[in-house]
């Protein structure tokens, strides 16, 4: 398999990116690693030429500009021995082409609360178990356990939601619901074999994913959406499908993107992490990607979260 890695560890303070204390300044905004509050991974297979020319373009010059920045495209024998088994390609693929770009390396590496992004792991767990069956099966949740608060958004308070809707508004009392139906031990028997971060639900079964007990790294998700995408998850065709057509979020002439946010309370300083995660279908192949940044706010987190992703992608001519 040739498989080019290219890492950006750190970079010159003339790069670095403000405290965004403010809304996002431009619409160019990317996550760069010296400030340590983000970090950005694209997985790509079967990637074009000029794919990897541009992904290459995006670190070489980043390096040039850095002060003390360790650049490799290369990993020993047994780094990428570790990967290969870690990333369990199929046979399908063992001849294409894929490249891994990080840009803050430690913190790809950190594992964190996966908030929202646990709702792809969640809806393909109901729907193996049958709780739920179609993308459009309405969904209730129990009312006295889970009471309306009045901070809900709007999008919380409807009459009705099916999977659909509950995933595209991040309904969060639907998934709790989802989660106490699916149960204890199937919850577990499925976190395991999906690899799923460290598959923790000892918190509690209704919400160990909002910074509970579960953990997961941006590696780590893209290495989930790898193997759920290409089928080797213990996951029925179905079951894929249906969250992929409820994970659609852009369609174009030149790719298809899937992706879910996700946000929380970040640490004991009450800063808030935000996440994308997801997939872009194009013509060059399949480019997953998984993106965690840490904001002062709510507000700063939606502005950043999905446009720093985006920029990213663009970058890497994907989208």
């Amino acid at each position: 398999m040739k498989k080019i890695i290219v890492t950006m560890i750190a970079m010159s303070s003339a790069l670095a990116v403000s405290s965004f204390t403010q809304q996002a300044r431009a619409s160019n905004d990317l996550c760069l690693a010296s400030t340590n509050d983000c970090t950005f991974v694209l997985l790509s297979t079967k990637v074009s030429k000029q794919t990897s020319e541009l992904v290459s373009e995006i670190a070489i010059e980043a390096v040039a500009t850095a002060s003390n920045t360790n650049y490799s495209t290369q990993k020993n024998s047994n780094e990428i021995a570790i990967e290969n088994a870690q990333l369990r390609q199929s046979a399908s693929l063992t001849e294409k082409s894929e490249m891994l770009l990080v840009v803050n390396e430690a913190r790809a590496k950190q594992r964190l609360s996966p908030f929202s992004t646990f709702k792809i792991a969640n809806s393909l767990i109901a729907l193996e178990s049958q709780q739920v069956t179609t993308a459009e099966q309405v969904l209730t949740f129990d009312k006295e356990k889970y009471p309306v608060q009045g901070w809900w958004p709007s999008v919380w308070k409807l009459p009705e939601y099916n999977l659909a809707s509950a995933f595209k508004f991040s309904m969060v009392a639907i998934f709790r619901q989802m989660a106490s139906d699916i149960g204890q031990e199937t919850m577990d028997a499925y976190l395991t074999s999906f690899d799923y971060g460290n598959s923790d639900t000892s918190s509690g079964l209704d919400d160990f994913w909002l910074n509970g007990s579960l953990q997961i790294s941006a590696l780590e998700q893209v290495r989930f959406l790898q193997k759920m995408h290409q089928g080797q998850l213990p996951l029925s065709k179905h079951s894929i499908d249906t969250l992929e057509e409820v994970m659609l979020v852009e369609t174009t002439d030149s790719y298809s993107l899937y992706a879910k946010t996700g946000a929380g309370k970040a640490n004991s300083q009450d800063q808030k992490l935000g996440w994308y995660v997801g997939f872009v279908e194009n013509i060059d192949g399949i480019h997953y990607f998984a993106f965690n940044v840490t904001r002062d706010s709510y507000a700063q987190i939606k502005a950043v979260q999905v446009e720093i992703a985006r920029n990213h992608l663009k970058k890497a001519g994907i989208i």
